[in-house]
């Protein structure tokens, strides 16, 4: 059986590390694979490392600034071609399934009426807004043999839009190993170097730059907790790492003139893209996730807690199947940063219970969310298909 993997992107972000970690179990399986990307970028190598074929398609990537008139007409000419070439694909690497690994990848259907072949759409996403995109995304889906999502809350969400959908539910799994005994970055690098220089504890927020990220309330959180600490008796920083969702760089500027506005050069660091996200985690006390709409099921909250890490996060999207509140986290609220940072200040003021959240999110993670029972649960899926 050979299978043909479409993804939206070729970063190492959530969504891309669980098409990484799919990809290895078939290539552990002696699987068949092609992966169609639509640019270059890290997670190229690293399936090529694998073995695996990498092929380089604009397949118009659907997203919600390409959702106007002349934004849909200079997808539909992506989308003509991008289908045109992907059936030579099927048809020169007798491609026997059609595996879309993400809902903004909207060439799947069609791919199925023209080659016949049994399609899977693997969700990642909750898309509330536009309600015109959510609809046609709806009928779109609706065409798949097989859904997966990430999250009750994503299935949920999909399910409650059509009668027509029977979505089966798949968490993701990570290499809890890869972040149980990481070794921390304090003595190598600024800003991390503060740890041991000031006695200092490390808030960070990790994750890809856009508005609906909580980027902007991140900072206002972290402005209010500034303003409400004697500096004298606590020392506390915080990272931002993670770079522009593409379209998106120009937030990347707006956030560090609003460092800067805010008077938080010294204490507020943007660090950009990492690839060294375990050591990362390993080197902070605390994650941050303020996410403000519905985060099927942020991959970082995963990994922060399989590295011990407690986390604050807003109640919503998988994050609220995730963390426990109270023993391996905190939910913080939507549109307060003020009373946001006055959780962080109420758990940064304890580190015992910082301590013991983290012991129990590692423990959760290893139950639960562990890569064994991801790649045993996916491949059950995949051998229905």
């Amino acid at each position: 059986m050979s299978t043909l993997f479409i993804h939206g992107s070729a970063d190492l972000y959530g969504s891309a590390k669980i098409l990484l970690q799919i990809v290895k179990v078939c290539v552990h399986e002696k699987e068949d694979v092609v992966v169609i990307l639509p640019h270059h970028g890290t997670l190229v190598k690293e399936l090529e490392d694998l073995g695996v074929e990498v092929r380089i398609v604009n397949v118009g990537v659907l997203r919600r600034r390409y959702f106007t008139p002349w934004g849909i007409l200079g997808r539909l000419i992506l989308w003509i071609v991008a289908t045109y070439k992907i059936i030579q694909l099927i048809k020169s690497h007798n491609i026997s399934i059609i595996y879309i690994n993400s809902a903004n990848v909207i060439l799947g259907p069609i791919l199925k009426w023209f080659t016949r072949l049994p399609l899977v759409w693997h969700l990642h996403e909750i898309v509330e807004s536009p309600s015109i995109l959510r609809i046609f995304l709806v009928k779109l889906i609706e065409k798949s043999n097989q859904v997966i999502a990430v999250s009750e809350a994503t299935r949920d969400f999909w399910m409650k839009q059509s009668t027509k959908l029977n979505i089966h539910l798949l968490h993701n799994g990570i290499p809890t190993s890869d972040f149980n005994h990481a070794a921390s970055l304090n003595d190598s690098e600024f800003p991390f170097t503060l740890k041991n220089t000031h006695n200092a504890i490390l808030v960070a927020m990790i994750g890809r730059v856009q508005p609906w990220k909580g980027q902007a309330y991140f900072l206002d959180m972290m402005k209010s907790f500034f303003e409400g600490i004697k500096l004298s008796d606590l020392n506390v920083y915080a990272i931002m790492v993670g770079d522009a969702y593409p379209g998106y760089e120009y937030y990347v500027d707006e956030l560090k003139q609003s460092i800067v506005d805010n008077e938080l050069v010294d204490k507020v660091f943007y660090i950009g893209y990492r690839r060294d996200i375990p050591r990362i985690l390993a080197s902070i006390d605390l994650l941050v996730l303020p996410s403000l709409l519905p985060d099927p099921l942020p991959t970082v909250v995963l990994e922060a807690m399989a590295s011990g890490k407690p986390v604050l996060a807003t109640l919503q999207g998988g994050a609220s199947e995730m963390i426990v509140g109270g023993e391996t986290g905190a939910f913080i609220p939507l549109q307060d940063h003020k009373k946001a940072a006055e959780t962080l200040k109420s758990l940064i003021l304890d580190n015992q219970t910082m301590r013991l959240m983290g012991e129990k999110g590692r423990k959760r993670v290893n139950e639960c969310f562990s890569l064994e029972a991801f790649e045993t649960n996916w491949l059950k899926l995949f051998r229905t298909f």
